[in-house]
């Protein structure tokens, strides 16, 4: 991803429907290439539903798939899946993390 792509991606807001039928809020903060497949990390913005007693947004890792001139965000469905790209994403944090540790 360029820097004009990951500036774009930062700003970006999606609405993404659940399950349960709500719409949920949400900041694209990575996209990423894992395993020959396209992930997205995003942050669920608080307060979107009714009921919901979160303070803070919580993070959602989704599958992205690209179809003709759109973006489609995919649940992932198998758990083996998800714990593999959760690690990785861990992994890239830590990274980031070492990184800015190095520039104090």
């Amino acid at each position: 991803m360029n820097d004009e792509q990951q500036a774009q991606t930062n700003d970006a807001m999606i609405t993404l429907e659940g399950e349960d039928g709500n719409s949920y809020a949400c900041q694209i903060l990575d996209i990423f290439d894992f395993e020959n497949r396209e992930y997205a990390l995003l942050l669920k913005m608080p307060g979107g539903q009714e009921g919901e007693e979160d303070d803070e947004g919580s993070l959602v890792i989704m599958r992205l798939i690209q179809r003709e001139e759109q973006s489609i965000f995919q649940t992932i469905e198998s758990d083996e899946e998800f714990d593999r790209v959760v690690a990785h994403v861990e992994a890239l944090a830590r990274a980031s993390e070492d990184e800015g540790a190095g520039e104090d």
